[in-house]
């Protein structure tokens, strides 16, 4: 029986993780189609501009405040608790809207982020746009929950089928707002199909009269660290980029954005093979196996690094040709950047079995703590390094951070814990 079981939870894994590539190849496929096209049909000036306002979205994902994590952990481990969980949550999202626009706007205005037309169309399509991430979350969440992503990942490749192929023909007109008002409207779709699915694989129902202030009190306090932890994230990656449009010409920031682009194909499809364990893991810990969980993190640590040397081996022996080949541009500055941001991405795969381990154990807090600091220096050092060593100083502000803080902390604190427990 317990063989029955084992065998049951290795098929959902592979399940879940070829689903996941799935989606990811294909997303992966509509980035490297349309990347050099929208540049080509938007010029740099325009395509820089909309690069930023889709990175503003993933900016304002820090409004989830943690609770879709937070949601997965808990609902694996008070899965009484469902309804109301999922109602707090839910409607939560809505009240977001309203924030989230005038903000947005109010960032215009004050030229934090360059949009000179359009500016209250654009505010609240970025904002309904941010808050079709988040449900999009919560439906992952509900998913995961139940050890199910697949189902949301093959919804995923349709929408993101049908979306890029409506980008592809009306990239033509040139208009940011309309590449923006396409992907929400299929969004709406997306939205709508994934609630569907869901109900029909778990008893819940979202009603207002449901809603429990004292509900979502209790899971924002549950979710801080999580939101902490996203805070970071956000601050390195993305408020990154929003500072750099105040530094780099057009040109430079259409080729940063080109290569983030480039390596997130990568990073996401390398990150996988971890991510996708986070139900299975909280899992475990609800059942006090510790001697597993340490097993288990030494098994896919040691085989993300073997797989991430290969990646890296490949992209510093060819990557830099295939990337001058897809963005047609191929200069001294682009290969330079290129080359630190491999390096980069190489060493995020890896600490991500850790953060993911940490994530899906609640172990959180003072990783977070130190992820904050960590993405804040790097945000000061930005400045410092554009000066001295051009584009590719941004990338080694975020790296020198990173690899003097988090890379170490993380696995060393993991199985500190772990061992403790054990």
């Amino acid at each position: 029986m317990i063989q029955r079981s084992s065998l049951q939870q290795h098929s959902r894994y592979l399940l879940n993780l070829g689903s996941t590539f799935g989606s990811q190849a294909v997303t992966a496929l509509s980035i490297l189609v349309l990347s050099p096209l929208l540049v080509q049909r938007l010029g740099e000036s325009v395509y820089s501009t909309y690069g930023v306002l889709l990175n503003l979205i993933l900016v304002a994902s820090i409004f989830d405040f943690g609770l879709n994590t937070g949601l997965i952990h808990r609902l694996i481990q008070e899965p009484e608790r469902r309804n109301q969980l999922l109602n707090a949550v839910f409607f939560f999202y809505f009240l977001i809207f309203a924030l989230a626009a005038p903000i947005i706007y109010l960032l215009f205005s004050m030229g934090w982020v360059v949009a000179t037309e359009q500016q209250w169309i654009l505010a609240l399509l970025l904002a309904g746009m941010v808050v079709q991430n988040l449900l999009a979350a919560f439906f992952d969440a509900i998913f995961q929950s139940i050890n199910k992503l697949y189902l949301s990942k093959w919804v995923r490749i349709g929408r993101t089928i049908f979306e890029a192929v409506l980008l592809f023909v009306l990239s033509a007109k040139g208009s940011i707002a309309l590449l923006l008002a396409t992907s929400f409207l299929v969004n709406v779709l997306f939205i709508v199909v994934l609630f569907l699915v869901a109900s029909r694989q778990v008893s819940f129902k979202i009603q207002w009269l449901q809603f429990d202030f004292p509900v979502l009190q209790s899971q924002l306090r549950y979710s801080f660290w999580y939101f902490q932890s996203m805070l970071a994230t956000v601050i390195a990656y993305n408020i990154q980029i929003l500072l750099l449009q105040h530094y780099l010409t057009a040109a430079q920031l259409t080729i940063f954005l080109l290569v983030f682009r480039f390596f997130e194909v990568f990073r996401t499809g390398l990150t996988n093979f971890t991510g996708v364990l986070f139900p299975s893991i909280s899992a475990m810990q609800a059942e006090q196996n510790w001697a597993g969980l340490l097993q288990r993190f030494n098994f896919v640590f040691f085989r993300v690094v073997g797989l991430s040397v290969v990646a890296f081996a490949l992209l510093i022996w060819k990557g830099d040709e295939l990337f001058s080949w897809w963005s047609h541009y191929n200069t001294e500055e682009s290969r330079s950047l290129f080359l630190v941001y491999a390096l980069y991405v190489f060493l995020l795969v890896i600490d991500h079995v850790s953060v993911v381990f940490l994530s899906a154990l609640k172990y959180n807090k003072a990783p977070s703590i130190l992820s904050t600091i960590q993405s804040a220096a790097s945000l000061v050092l930005t400045g410092f390094f554009i000066t001295k060593w051009g584009l590719s100083g941004a990338v080694w502000a975020s790296l020198i951070a990173f690899a003097s803080t988090s890379l170490i902390f993380n696995p060393l604190y993991l199985l500190f814990r772990l061992k403790r427990e054990s």
